[in-house]
């Protein structure tokens, strides 16, 4: 997942709010130290902001970590939501969504660092501030119904869509979340429509 750029980012760049400058500076901090190592007073002294500003905004540390997982969720399934609700085939609508994450991995790396770290976290380590397994079924299911939309109109081929939703994920994560570790590969819209094209192939009528 991831990604606070986007999320963090204001309509006025030149001179963002306090809410904003908090979640900028804890997003760097979460995405390098970890949100447990990260105090309340080093958000504060980064972002130029004092305690109160912060409590005034969030109430506390977490209430900071759950707006930039909750910002971080709506943003992704709004970008999925955007590409399925485009024109087109699926295998159009499946190109977007991978450019979309494409791009998102690319501007915003440290995003999906910390976005990682969150749902990868032991159970206890971190608080859950949102439910990642609603969040992925949620996505899941919607490309799902697409898929299947896209079967009754001939498009692709019957077949096991729990495994094929395995396989479109697990393609475009393994690419997005190999680039924000090594730099590779290169998320290219061409590397997008390559993969989607590999895996709907094998899924034409």
């Amino acid at each position: 997942m991831i990604p606070a750029g986007n999320l963090a980012k204001t309509p006025s760049v030149t001179h963002p709010t306090s809410a904003e400058r908090i979640l900028s500076t804890a997003l760097d901090l979460f995405a390098v130290k970890g949100y447990d190592a990260t105090s309340v007073r080093e958000i504060c002294e980064a972002a130029d902001i004092t305690k109160p500003t912060l409590y005034h905004f969030y109430g506390s540390k977490d209430g900071v970590l759950r707006a930039l997982v909750n910002s971080g969720f709506d943003r992704f399934r709004r970008l999925v939501d955007s590409a399925l609700e485009t024109p087109g085939t699926f295998r159009d609508k499946a190109k977007l969504v991978a450019r979309g994450l494409f791009t998102s991995a690319t501007e915003q790396p440290r995003y999906w660092r910390f976005m990682h770290s969150i749902v990868w976290a032991p159970s206890g380590t971190s608080p859950k501030t949102a439910d990642c397994q609603a969040f992925y079924e949620g996505v899941v299911g919607a490309l799902e119904a697409a898929a299947l939309d896209a079967v009754k109109r001939g498009e692709i081929s019957p077949g096991p869509m729990n495994i094929r939703m395995l396989i479109l994920m697990g393609a475009i994560g393994e690419a997005a979340t190999g680039y924000v570790i090594s730099g590779r590969p290169v998320l290219t819209p061409q590397l997008a429509d390559g993969l989607i094209d590999a895996i709907l192939d094998g899924w034409s009528s």
